[in-house]
């Protein structure tokens, strides 16, 4: 756990954002630095915002633009959903990341300190294994996704500079994005100045991406990771309870009763926690679903009318191949979340005939608790899924057709 927690602060904390740091994480420090990276992102918005609107009128040149705006818009509302709500994500990494709520579960703290049966050890180990696992693939996956933000923005940089060195022209003042600025470019320091800054954008897009990203990624994660547990255990229910009480056959009853009633109790936890973590990042599921659409459809056009295997297109290839997998990592929690909810909805009527009435009447009741899920939605009724997925695909595609034809005419 050290080791993961270690390098997600090691990459947030190039933005300021400490909310991993194991002591002063609020201090003015960190604050002022995150708040200046955000006020950057800011500008960032603003100058490719100036330079779509001030060139609509040429569609070669507006879907270039667009790319890159696409991108300014997610890494500010990244930048600035960590701002605003870093005491809450703080709350939750103390929740679910900095230590495993499995363990406060009494059936759990009973097996990791006498627990000797097959069902018991096979419970144990996979509370074990699932948090080693969880925390090992996002830690994997956070450096795989910085450095491929880091490639994408390494080929946007080299590009113009590459440019400037075949050409040979001293006077050439080419810029890694697409930004209008309320300034010249004449001068050399300006110029310089303004590619400084451009680069400072660029390599922040490494930080607040997967930064944002891989935190959701990783509360999620452990959501699915519980649910999983409790429909385990729920399965098991009889065995479990077996091997707790050994020989004591007039206590197995009343124990199946409390093991359902620590499920409950987690399982209302766990509802709590996704609901609190939805309602902040509701906004920005939208945002990228939907900026992502756009992004897709403009590479795509960019990729069709230039040069398949040019040093310039290949960028694109990267930049639309990187906001595909965010849009179907996110999918994919989304989906799986709801297909967990759905076993332990199944689990949880598992030989409900061998109980007594008590027992039964709250099996009725956790199911219809059940029955509502936990989705995760993006916006109104909309959820994160696969068909989700499938309806982004489309949507871009369709815009794609939409945008060659126009350029055909």
């Amino acid at each position: 756990m050290e080791e993961t927690l270690a390098v997600y602060h090691r990459v947030l904390s190039f933005a300021g954002i400490a909310i991993y740091a194991k002591r002063n994480w609020d201090s003015k420090i960190w604050v002022c630095f995150q708040t200046f990276n955000f006020f950057m992102g800011t500008l960032c918005f603003i100058f490719t915002t100036g330079f779509v609107v001030a060139n609509y009128s040429d569609l070669l040149i507006f879907i270039e633009a667009a790319c890159i705006w696409t991108t300014g818009v997610i890494m500010t509302i990244s930048l600035g959903v960590c701002l605003v709500f870093r005491n809450k994500f703080r709350v939750f990494l103390t929740e679910m990341a900095f230590k495993d709520e499995m363990l406060e579960m009494p059936l759990i703290k009973y097996v990791f300190k006498y627990g000797e049966g097959k069902k018991l050890l096979e419970l144990k180990e996979m509370v074990t294994v699932s948090q080693e696992k969880l925390l090992k693939y996002t830690r994997v996956l956070l450096k795989f996704y910085v450095t491929s933000v880091w490639l994408v923005a390494t080929l946007y940089l080299c590009s113009p500079i590459y440019e400037m060195i075949s050409e040979g022209d001293a006077t050439m003042r080419l810029l890694a994005f697409d930004m209008w600025f309320p300034w010249s470019l004449e001068n050399l320091g300006v110029y310089i100045a303004s590619f400084i800054f451009h680069a400072y954008a660029g390599y922040l897009c490494c930080i607040a991406y997967p930064g944002l990203q891989l935190t959701i990624i990783l509360l999620l994660g452990q959501v699915i990771r519980q649910l999983r547990i409790l429909t385990f255990i729920l399965k098991n229910l009889n065995e479990l309870v077996e091997e707790v009480i050994k020989d004591q056959d007039d206590q197995w009853q009343v124990h199946c009763t409390a093991v359902l009633a620590q499920c409950v109790d987690h399982y209302i936890k766990l509802k709590r926690f996704s609901n609190r973590l939805n309602v902040i990042c509701q906004p920005f599921y939208l945002t990228l679903i939907l900026v992502a659409i756009m992004l897709v459809c403009m590479c795509s056009v960019k990729i069709a009318i230039s040069n398949k295997l040019s040093p310039d297109t290949i960028k694109y290839y990267v930049h639309e191949f990187c906001f595909i997998m965010v849009v179907l990592m996110f999918c994919l929690l989304g989906q799986q979340v709801d297909t967990e909810c759905e076993q332990l909805e199944l689990a949880v009527t598992e030989n409900w005939y061998i109980f007594d009435k008590q027992h039964k009447m709250n099996v009725r009741i956790f199911k219809i608790a059940l029955s509502q899920r936990m989705p995760i939605f993006i916006f109104g009724s909309i959820k994160l899924s696969l068909p989700t997925f499938t309806w982004f695909i489309k949507t871009g595609m369709s815009f794609f057709t939409l945008v060659m034809s126009v350029l055909e005419e």
